[in-house]
């Protein structure tokens, strides 16, 4: 009864959020079905279903999915939205929401993203802003307090390149950091990343490092 209240509940919103979006959502392939098995035993199984739910500005897609066992199903929704390309107008925008659940744990996510163009090319000029949320909460323990990060990326493109980018990120159990990155400055053929990830200590009033990187990736410039 519990899954088949979950399942209902899982096509509800999905239809409720296709035909609100666009009126006429269309499979974009048949469902995807695959069944296990361990010496002749049922074992796990998984079925998806990816839906076109786009607009005429908008590139939409929203896959529902139920893996797992029967006695244990893991539940799991996407939504993926794209601004189709504006000759008008530059600004590339996109967004993805998340969430899966089972018996055991509960998990959202969500991720935001938006460059700016500038100078005479906006198209091979810019800075893009991303923003990355996850959050967990362990459905099995009660009362346990739920886990959760946030990341902010911003990145700078010139002429095409990538120049460089710097992030930033927190979590709710103490675990920010910083990250920062260089991507073949001054067409140098490698790739130069910073990383340091600090953690509060005492309450809050000391920090401590956790994790100290400095990193050299080799990137071939051309083919």
């Amino acid at each position: 009864m519990k899954s088949s209240a979950v399942i209902s509940a899982l096509g509800a919103f999905a239809l409720s959020v296709t035909f609100a979006g666009s009126g006429a959502a269309q499979a974009i392939q048949k469902p995807d079905l695959s069944v296990s098995a361990n010496d002749g035993h049922f074992t796990g199984y998984s079925a998806t279903l990816p839906l076109d739910v786009s607009t005429d500005t908008e590139a939409a897609r929203l896959t529902a999915k139920v893996a797992g066992s029967l006695e244990n199903p893991t539940y799991d929704l996407d939504f993926n939205l794209i601004r189709k390309p504006d000759a008008e107008r530059f600004g590339k925008r996109s967004m993805a929401l998340g969430a899966s659940w089972n018996d055991r744990e509960a998990r959202l996510r969500s991720s935001l993203s938006r460059a700016f163009g500038f100078g005479l090319l906006p198209r091979a000029n810019y800075v893009s802003v991303s923003m990355d949320m996850d959050a967990s909460r362990a459905i099995a323990i009660p009362g346990q307090i739920p886990v959760a990060r946030a990341n902010l990326r911003s990145a700078l493109t010139l002429d095409g390149k990538p120049v460089g980018s710097i992030a930033l990120g927190g979590g709710s159990m103490g675990d920010e950091g910083v990250d920062v990155s260089f991507t073949r400055p001054f067409d140098i053929p490698a790739e130069f990343t910073v990383s340091l990830r600090a953690a509060a200590t005492n309450g809050g009033e000391d920090w401590r490092v956790q994790d100290s990187r400095v990193m050299v990736k080799l990137v071939k410039a051309s083919w």
